[in-house]
């Protein structure tokens, strides 16, 4: 496979967090998005020093105001055309909502072969880090509104009313939200081998399972790092197979880059994702893990 997916013809509306210093959000997935071929439309929903993980951060949510004006900005020069993506990832405040699904309106308008990916970051290992009215509306506006969602194993449970025990579990779990491609992230059942973790999917009826290393280090925004990897796969290879062939060619990329993104960030000990050390792995040809489609 080729990792050169320059698409520049078209564009990708990212709304998620901006730090100033740190890999997260749009500071994670703005790059590697761009690193592999892909205009890039950043728009912020909060704006931060740094990782509040690391300590207390400076800044806030931008004014939805400001926000809708820009969404309108693009709209007046007719820009939505040339959206193929609308990536949502975290939002902080439940004002974001109404401008994410006035993106997407827009964009499926004017580019009827536009997708909504919803990255529904809510919280991790058990704990939300949002507010009620925020993830009841990931569970009754944007979820049902998008064509992907890639959750967590604790986003899955907030969304489906109950935590999987087993891969079995997980993928009925994902076909109960009823959308064309769901993923989960970073899963650990009972049958997933002790020193792995699983990233299972179901695209259009049909299921698929990667196995990754497991790494003992709480790693910062690793699932904004693979949603924007498993996009850019995505929107290279729609082009050229079904759906389902592509988004199994996506989850083996997104998979093996975040792989080698993640265990770079451990080699390096640093506190933020090893984005720039390690493009030159993820940006080039990757030893791809064979996704098994399951039954």
């Amino acid at each position: 496979m080729v990792c050169c997916m320059i698409q520049a013809d078209m564009a990708i509306l990212s709304v998620q967090s901006q730090l100033v210093d740190g890999a997260l959000g749009n500071a994670a997935a703005g790059f590697i998005l761009a690193r592999l071929g892909h205009e890039v439309w950043p728009l912020p929903s909060i704006l931060l020093s740094h990782n509040p993980a690391l300590g207390k951060a400076g800044g806030g949510p931008i004014d939805a105001g400001l926000l809708m004006s820009v969404i309108e900005g693009l709209a007046t020069r007719g820009r939505f055309a040339q959206c193929s993506l609308v990536i949502s990832g975290y939002l902080g405040d439940a004002a974001c909502v109404a401008i994410v699904l006035d993106a997407v309106a827009r964009a499926k308008a004017a580019n009827p072969n536009c997708w909504f990916l919803c990255d529904p970051v809510m919280g991790d290992h058990g704990r939300a880090y949002v507010g009620a009215t925020l993830i009841d509306a990931f569970r009754a506006r944007l979820v049902p509104q998008a064509d992907i969602v890639t959750p967590n194993p604790f986003e899955l449970g907030v969304l489906t009313g109950g935590v999987a025990r087993d891969r079995r579990e997980a993928f009925a779990a994902l076909e109960s939200l009823g959308r064309r491609c769901a993923v989960v992230t970073g899963f650990s059942g009972a049958d997933t081998p002790r020193a792995k973790l699983d990233i299972l999917m179901v695209a259009e009826g049909q299921r698929f399972r990667v196995e990754v290393t497991r790494h003992e280090a709480a790693i910062s925004g690793a699932g904004d790092a693979f949603a924007a990897f498993f996009a850019a796969s995505l929107l290279y290879h729609q082009g050229h197979m079904p759906f389902g062939a592509a988004a199994s060619m996506a989850l083996w990329f997104a998979a093996a880059a975040c792989d080698a993104l993640i265990g770079a960030t451990v080699a390096s000990s640093r506190e933020q994702l090893a984005i720039l050390e390690s493009q030159a792995v993820w940006g080039a040809d990757l030893n791809f893990v064979a996704a098994q489609q399951c039954r």
